[in-house]
């Protein structure tokens, strides 16, 4: 909990920074929307997920992400934001859903290559398990929070503009869960509102 404590403290600084040097920073503020996948490093997890394979259950993975960013130097942005993938397994009235949720603050490098971006960031997060199989009861659990990263790239289809741009990305990112990882492959669509 302490973490959790420490990262919004973190955000509300950053927050709080980028606000007021507004005259001389350009700011910008972002939301998205993907879909990916989960390998995911416990055994139990593995095994659940392969039961729900062989019985033929639906799943969907949805993502998404809200955030804001400030220029700090020519083409290098400082990024903060949040982001959850749900990978949802229902079938009838059974369903399992993995909710991974996770806090990051990191930088998004433009090479001058156009719209490309490459970023990098510190991720702190976990994965809540909602599960109902074979019971009337809905069990819920969660991992420990993990201190993980996230490397992704992207394209911005108007690079070096103000306003509404619509931008394309990937990215992996690996979680530790406590005695096992957790890594996310994820492609999105994203809009992002530039202050200059």
């Amino acid at each position: 909990m302490k973490r959790v404590f420490a990262a919004i403290a973190v955000f509300t600084v950053v927050i709080s920074a980028c606000f007021a040097k507004e005259e001389t920073s350009s700011l910008g503020f972002q939301f998205g929307i993907g879909s990916g996948y989960v390998f995911y490093g416990d055994r139990a997890t593995k095994n659940l997920i392969s039961d729900m394979n062989s019985d033929d259950f639906s799943r969907f993975i949805l993502s998404g992400d809200v955030g804001m960013f400030a220029d700090i130097a020519d083409n290098v942005q400082f990024t903060v934001e949040t982001e959850m993938l749900s990978d949802l397994f229902w079938k009838g009235s059974e369903h399992c859903y993995f909710l991974d949720y996770a806090f990051l603050t990191g930088f998004r490098v433009y090479p001058g290559l156009g719209g490309l971006s490459f970023s990098v960031a510190y991720a702190l997060g976990r994965r809540t398990n909602v599960v109902k199989l074979n019971t009337d009861d809905t069990d819920v659990s969660s991992t420990s929070w993990g201190n993980g990263y996230k490397l992704g790239i992207e394209y911005d289809m108007k690079y070096g503009t103000g306003g509404i741009a619509p931008v394309l990305g990937a990215y992996w990112r690996h979680m530790p869960r406590g005695g096992s990882s957790d890594n996310t492959l994820s492609v999105y669509f994203r809009f992002i509102f530039r202050r200059g």
